[in-house]
């Protein structure tokens, strides 16, 4: 039996980012990760036709994101995303309307109003009504600032309610919040709850001018963080192990023993890393004290993604994505724009995919073929030289009113902590929430 400081079980983002403090802060770290790539929900795999390394998924950041960014800095590999200057955004409305949103050079709030009040998709009415988002704004950033009692949404309410209570507009909606709201939240307006998606909004709206702002992988998911965390954690004396299924054999105040790969290790610590939907199975028996969470994390819904990649004989857009509000698949990006010649696909993304997740691959490509030429009838020309389809029927945990709680990073048992995008950080399932709570398990074992 051998013996580390740390075991972390997981390589996503909120595993290796655990794993990165504490191996900065002199730990001797062990990550198993069960899959054969690290990476989680956010990775990448071969195409086997092209040959191109494709992401299992279009994953976004914003430049409010700052434990994200942060980890990245620290493993060398901020360089790997492209993030704008400032917030800007090309929009082609249902009726094939194209217009573009582009965050003002001026201090926040200005920056979004006169970005809003010169975009042409909206009437004077709309532009009003964005003033009322005002108030709301400025209580979530007062809540996220620790600020008792203060509330920006109810828990009950859903994001449609929100809106309407404070006198969106219909159109606002349309091209504004319920794109961004599908994106961060995974979920229709009218099923997730408000307040995860208010702090979202307090953070993007907030008074650096650039936290609004969209970043986007430059290379593929894996390349971006996962190899690099991965040369980290080695050059400071730590291991990584994949296709390494653990099992926690026993977990009490004293002791913690995990196996994986016919072989056991100990640590003083273990940090679980692994999905909600994972949680209960990582436990030979689930010990009572933790029965709770697990209890807990599996009656939490989920809620899928399904990720179009289409080869087109040309290059298909002008911008490296595009908005596609009201439709079954809300955003375009164009990876050969994005990531540059080592790939040549458009990635169209439809978030919040129960309705259309069981559908077939046939029928999911021409729906977003369908989609597509419709908001850009140019592409009618273009050649599809060859499609792919990947479905993450798990991608998130739903925000849905009356889901469980979500756990806190510490259990009842000392020396077992939680990590993971479902863990109670006030965010929804984010690349932020699981860097952010990576760093909180990994704080609380480098203060013990």
């Amino acid at each position: 039996m051998s013996q580390y400081d740390v075991i972390v079980i997981g390589a996503g983002f909120a595993g290796l980012s655990a794993a990165v403090r504490l191996s900065g802060a002199g730990a001797r770290l062990l990550v198993l990760e069960a899959r054969s790539r690290l990476g989680g929900r956010a990775t990448a795999f071969e195409d086997r036709e092209s040959g191109e390394l494709v992401d299992n998924g279009q994953h976004v950041l914003l430049g409010c994101y700052d434990e994200t960014l942060g980890f990245l800095r620290t493993i060398g590999a901020e360089d790997r995303v492209r993030l704008q200057p400032r917030m800007a955004v090309t929009m082609i409305d249902p009726l094939g309307r194209t217009s573009r949103l582009s965050a003002a050079a001026l201090p926040p709030p200005l920056h979004l109003l006169a970005g809003a009040f010169d975009w042409d998709a909206l009437t004077w009415n709309d532009r009003l009504a964005l003033l009322g988002m005002a108030a709301p704004l400025k209580l979530a950033r007062r809540e996220i600032a620790g600020e008792p009692g203060v509330h920006a949404a109810s828990p009950g309410e859903t994001v449609e309610r929100w809106l309407l209570r404070n006198g969106q507009t219909p159109r606002l909606c349309e091209m504004l919040w319920n794109p961004l709201a599908l994106a961060a939240l995974n979920q229709p307006p009218s099923v997730a709850a408000a307040p995860p998606f208010a702090r979202v909004l307090g953070r993007m709206f907030d008074s650096n001018p650039r936290s609004a702002a969209i970043g986007l992988p430059a290379v593929a998911l894996d390349r971006m963080y996962a190899d690099p965390a991965r040369a980290y954690i080695e050059a400071h004396r730590g291991a990584v192990l994949t296709g390494a299924q653990a099992t926690v054999q026993r977990a009490t105040d004293d002791e913690v023993v995990v196996q994986a790969a016919a072989r056991s290790w100990t640590a003083a610590a273990v940090i679980s890393a692994v999905p909600w939907h994972a949680f209960g199975a990582l436990f030979a028996d689930i010990p009572a004290p933790l029965a709770g969470i697990a209890a807990a994390a599996a009656k939490m819904d989920a809620s899928p993604i399904v990720t179009i990649n289409l080869w087109f004989d040309r290059a298909a857009l002008d911008d490296l994505f595009v908005g596609l509000p009201g439709r079954t698949f809300q955003w375009a990006f164009d990876k050969r724009a994005i990531v540059g010649a080592s790939a040549s696909h458009l990635s169209l993304v439809s978030s919040g995919a129960e309705a259309v997740i069981r559908r077939t691959n046939e029928e999911l490509v021409a729906d977003a073929c369908r989609e597509l030429f419709d908001a850009m009838p140019r592409l009618r020309a273009s050649k599809l030289l060859r499609s792919s389809v990947v479905r993450e029927p798990r991608a998130t945990f739903s925000l849905a009113p009356g889901q469980p709680a979500r756990p806190a990073t510490e259990t009842p048992v000392r020396r077992f902590l939680v990590a993971g995008d479902w863990i109670d950080t006030g965010l929804p399932a984010t690349i932020e929430s699981a860097v952010l709570s990576g760093h909180r398990a990994a704080d609380v074992v480098i203060r013990s």
